[in-house]
């Protein structure tokens, strides 16, 4: 399959209410409920572009015009604010994260971040992700239904403390764990959604959301700032966790990161890409039950190149069939539907004037289910991704331009990690009569009733 991008031209005058239109607010609480039917119910009834109103916020311009998905991520950083439209994820991550920065700033930051997540660096942790599947995998009852969703957390959360914050099993070690896991909770509840709103941002006290909130914050940041003050102290020769290689990134001028955006951009790694990863997990796991020829294929591939050895980076690569299916399940199951840039200036985007304040919302949902890209765009078919290379405007899990994730490479690094321990060691079915449908966890959309499933005994080849 070769993509092509197509394009709709619309004109938009330049007050908000000659915005395009879009739903009620009635209709716009299915977001919450279901976003995927919400996003296919718009599509039908207001075709590329429509608009979502919601009190006290500017409006959200959402569309799934490749030809404006581009002009989004080429355009002018200046102009086209990521940082500003993901202000509502803040409450818990911090305000020095890179997510919630803008412009020359947001660069300068996001360059000294980078290398710790450059490809080749994925190889020093695959011993570890391998690792954290497998004791996950061990705990799982045989016979008897359980969640998988859960179990995918926990495999990520494990995966994050150690290759990410580099603690080990020690008495801080375990310290972070439990509280890192308490405030997970919390930011991935319903309380946890209407903590983004700054108004209920208020401490009433340890038992209010936002007191308890505040509190394992501050816990947790104790042993952070311990931590970065004990490895400088002791040196960070031999380290390959990313907190140690942010705690000796240098700017420019020679200065370090200061504390406080270390401990920001720790937070925001762990509570984004602890639970998008686990989700986008569990969707894989959703579609190979409900794809039996895809998931036996795939277990072929895993068995064929592991040949009954221990599975370490040197297979990672060879994975082609199963980093296949991971892209078609991203394509059809995208944890985060959209993406958004506020608007600092009047913007002319795929032939439309949008005003100021207004935030453009490109919809990965939408965009990846255009048939004129996506050839039958309903059907889960690996395929495509081994026949050609999608334009990164047609396809984009991770966003895209100088704003696409950075953890993209070590998200589907440790995805084709899971997914071969999963497929080589142990059999699943589905549980009858179930159908998923996505349901929010913190900023992800992952399968409802945390995906049951049932293992019925080892794998065999």
């Amino acid at each position: 399959m070769k993509p092509a991008v197509g394009s709709t031209t619309i004109k938009f005058l330049m007050p908000h209410s000659a915005l395009p239109a879009g739903p009620g607010l009635i209709a716009t609480f299915d977001f919450v409920r279901n976003p995927f039917r919400f996003l296919d119910a718009c599509a039908r009834r207001y075709g590329d572009w429509f608009t979502v109103r919601v009190p006290g916020v500017s409006p959200f311009v959402f569309t799934s015009d490749p030809a404006a998905v581009r002009e989004v991520f080429l355009g002018d950083p200046d102009a086209l604010h990521a940082g500003e439209a993901n202000r509502p994820l803040g409450a818990f991550m911090g305000e020095r994260s890179s997510l919630f920065l803008d412009g020359a700033e947001h660069l300068r930051q996001r360059r000294l971040l980078l290398p710790a997540f450059h490809g080749e660096r994925m190889a020093s942790h695959a011993d570890a992700m391998r690792t954290a599947a497998d004791n996950a995998i061990a705990s799982w009852p045989t016979g008897r239904q359980f969640a998988i969703h859960p179990q995918m957390r926990a495999i990520t959360f494990e995966t994050i403390i150690r290759t990410v914050f580099g603690f080990a099993d020690d008495e801080s070690g375990t310290e972070l764990r439990a509280l890192m896991k308490k405030l997970f909770a919390l930011y991935s509840s319903r309380l946890g959604t209407l903590l983004s709103l700054p108004a209920m941002r208020i401490d009433a006290g340890p038992w209010s959301p936002w007191g308890r909130a505040v509190r394992l914050t501050r816990q947790i940041d104790s042993i952070l700032y311990a931590e970065f003050a004990r490895r400088r102290k002791e040196g960070l020769e031999g380290r390959a966790d990313v907190l140690s290689m942010l705690l000796a990134a240098r700017y420019e001028d020679g200065q370090p990161l200061p504390d406080n955006v270390i401990r920001d951009e720790m937070y925001t790694l762990m509570l984004a890409g602890h639970e998008t990863t686990a989700a986008t997990m569990a969707w894989i796991i959703n579609r190979l039950l409900t794809n039996p020829d895809v998931m036996e294929r795939a277990r072929a591939e895993v068995f064929s190149i592991l040949r009954d050895q221990q599975l370490d980076s040197s297979h990672v690569g060879k994975l082609k069939y199963v980093e296949a299916v991971i892209n078609e399940t991203m394509r059809l199951d995208p944890v985060i539907p959209n993406f958004g840039r506020t608007l600092k200036r009047p913007l002319k985007i795929a032939g439309g004037d949008l005003p100021a304040g207004v935030t453009i919302a490109p919809c990965i949902y939408l965009v990846h289910r255009r048939p004129e890209l996506w050839p039958n765009p309903n059907q889960f078919n690996p395929n495509r991704f081994l026949e050609s290379r999608p334009s990164p405007y047609t396809f984009l899990p991770f966003g895209g331009g100088a704003r696409r994730c950075l953890g993209a490479a070590f998200a589907t690094y440790q995805m084709k990690i899971v997914i071969a321990e999963i497929l080589s060691r142990v059999e699943l079915k589905p549980v009858d009569g179930y159908v998923a449908r996505a349901t929010r966890r913190g900023i992800a959309f992952a399968p409802s009733e945390g995906l049951p499933v049932i293992a019925t005994g080892a794998a065999v080849s």
